[in-house]
């Protein structure tokens, strides 16, 4: 028996197999594609600044959730430096954090130097998985190596004894390298308005830690309206590579401002206090970790504010940013003297906090009052952005159809630097109904009106005897004859206290201490309640400094602890007082910048220090005050 196979089957069949024998290697190539495209390749150096007679180690590494196949690099041109070894030492790493795994690959190559003066490391190359990657030069400083601090022994790991019984190390010293703030404004120059977004990043190396961070000095943007923006409370550490170093960086800070003039102006340096080591963190071989205080601090930022273009359209009001508008009546028909609500709703990214309302221009058979506002405001991300609504409330006095024109609203756009504008409507309204018409008085044939004057009496047996106390007597008609001139005193009195509140801040300010530092202990109880510690923290803050500034008239957010100190020392505010509000307000410094919120309980005893340091403080000022008046 034999067997025939038709040549369409076999065809067929091969062609099959070679499609799929495509796809798969179209799929190699495509994960091999990838891993390239996930290739992070990095030039670092152990040290930027080095001794005339210390060596430098220069490191290419290569990192990727996955290698390929990666050719050794040749070593790198250079200027100021001799090459020690020709070919590098290589290592292999492999880690986990989170879950996620990272390869890296590494060359190092060790330099000297041949003087004093600077010295760069040229750009490298490195082909892996067939494209290649270019690295970034280096810049080293050489130093004299008698001016060349010695570089602190690599910690030895210890015994349990050793701890025990002392044997003390010292600890590395740190420099302005190992650890520093930096401020990364959006912009330079921006338009009275505009939103500049500043973030405060921490750099510190590998090895690094702090403990007891906070803030040194009040930080202030005068000339600048200002928003705190949401930050990681338990930040994950990225890392970036900065001449050849590397770093790990979190965010500490990011606010957005708006320069409210013309001109060149200056936001203060953020400035911490805290304790640093950057000692070994093996559990196994140190129980304790040698901290060192340390205080660190930004550059200024200036920032120069730009004036408006010209050619702004009527309806600018000086707003800045990017904003929708939609506008809405909540119905079309009313009846004469009933109220219709126009809401106007803008939109967008900005400074929607001191956004002002457009102008309605209704038609004057409208009664219109001043509109109710309310705002939304999002300070997430790297920027502010919300909503703000103004609701009008229009009274028709007379029936009719009538049209509302349209609302209008501009503002500047500051990426291309012109002026936009948004509207919506006209609506139309129609009154029904009549309008309320002044009551006629009916007249007597003689042409007087009814109940104005009595008609004669033509008989005696019309007169009526009324047995009432004459009205000189009364005390009511006294009351209302003695009521204008209560008025009159009244409001004498009341434009002398504003007179006086306005002429003399030192009363203004006493005046509402108490009432300022209720609206934040207020705000600070909603906030326990939502579980927001550093805004619980902040509140109690502006809450006991405030109720301070305002009770001895001083600028409170300009003074250091010393100096506040010192302060409430001359106003006769006794020691125990003043430890109270210094611990205090420690604590919320101290709480903005710890990674683990604390309890509830500590939260509510918080509250409850703060109240009652308050209270002191105003007892003892009272008691001093009454005092010097005797």
């Amino acid at each position: 028996m034999s067997i025939r196979t038709h040549p369409l089957s076999c065809r067929s069949i091969g062609q099959r197999r070679a499609a799929t024998l495509v796809a798969f290697v179209l799929v190699v190539l495509s994960q091999h594609a990838a891993l390239a495209q996930n290739l992070k390749v990095s030039a670092l150096v152990d040290e930027t600044t080095i001794g005339s007679e210390e060596r430098l180690t220069y490191t290419i590494e290569v990192q990727g959730s996955s290698l390929p196949d990666i050719r050794t690099p040749q070593p790198p041109e250079t200027k100021g430096l001799v090459l020690a070894n020709r070919y590098p030492s290589s290592a292999r790493n492999i880690s986990v954090v989170n879950g996620s795994m990272t390869v890296s690959m590494s060359y190092s190559w060790q330099f000297t130097p041949t003087g004093t003066g600077k010295a760069t490391i040229g750009e490298s190359t490195i082909v892996a998985g067939g494209k290649t990657y270019k690295t970034d030069p280096v810049d080293i400083n050489v130093v004299p190596q008698a001016s060349r601090p010695a570089r602190p022994q690599a910690r030895q790991p210890r015994s349990l004894f050793d701890e025990a019984f002392g044997d003390d190390q010292p600890a590395p010293e740190l420099n302005n390298s190992d650890l520093f703030i930096r401020a990364r404004p959006s912009k330079r120059n921006a338009y009275q308005n505009e939103q500049v977004l500043i973030e405060y990043d921490l750099y510190f190396r590998s090895g690094v830690q702090l403990r007891q961070s906070r803030l040194a000095d009040s930080w202030d943007a005068e000339g600048f309206w200002r928003e705190e923006l949401d930050v990681e409370s338990r930040p994950v550490p990225r890392t970036v590579v900065e001449n050849g170093i590397r770093y790990n960086v979190i965010t500490l800070k990011r606010v957005a401002v708006f320069p409210t003039r013309t001109g060149e102006l200056t936001v203060d340096a953020l400035k911490i206090e805290s304790e640093a080591t950057s000692g070994s963190r093996d559990p196994f071989f140190s129980l304790r970790s040698r901290y060192q205080p340390v205080e660190l601090s930004s550059r200024p930022v200036t920032i120069v504010g730009k004036s408006f273009p010209d050619g702004a359209p009527a309806a600018f009001n000086g707003a800045v940013g990017s904003f929708r508008l939609n506008a809405e009546l909540n119905r079309s028909e009313v009846e004469v003297g009933e109220s219709v609500e126009l809401t106007v709703t803008i939109s967008g990214t900005g400074n929607i906090a001191t956004l002002e309302g457009p102008t309605l221009d209704a038609p004057g058979v409208f009664e219109t009052y001043d509109p109710q506002v309310s705002t939304d405001v999002s300070r997430s991300g790297n920027s502010v952005r919300g909503t703000k609504t103004f609701t009008y409330i229009l009274v028709p006095r007379t029936n009719g159809t009538f049209e509302i024109p349209e609302i209008r609203f501009a503002f500047l756009n500051p990426t291309n630097g012109r002026y936009e504008s948004v509207s919506s409507g006209p609506f139309s309204v129609t009154v029904t109904g009549e309008a309320p018409v002044t009551g006629v008085t009916a007249a007597t044939s003689a042409g007087l009106p009814v109940d104005d004057i009595p008609p004669i009496a033509e008989s005696a047996s019309d007169w009526v005897r009324a047995n009432r106390r004459a009205v000189h007597r009364s005390a009511l008609v006294w009351t209302f004859l003695l009521l204008p001139a209560l008025a009159l005193l009244g409001i004498a009195a009341y434009r002398g206290f504003n007179e006086k509140l306005a002429s003399d801040v030192t009363y203004a300010r006493g005046r509402k201490a108490h009432p300022v530092a209720r609206k934040h202990l207020k705000a600070a109880a909603e906030l326990l309640q939502a579980g927001d510690a550093k805004g619980y923290y902040g509140e109690l803050d502006r809450a006991l400094l405030g109720f301070i500034g305002n009770r001895l008239n001083v600028g409170e957010r300009a003074l250091t602890r010393e100096q506040l100190d010192a302060t409430l020392a001359d106003a006769g505010i006794e020691r125990d007082i003043r430890a109270g509000v210094m611990n205090l307000l420690d604590e919320c410094d101290h709480v903005r910048f710890a990674p683990t919120p604390p309890n509830t309980s500590q939260m509510q005893t918080a509250m409850e220090r703060a109240s009652f340091l308050i209270e002191k403080i105003h007892e003892r000022l009272t008691a001093l005050a009454r005092e010097a008046k005797q």
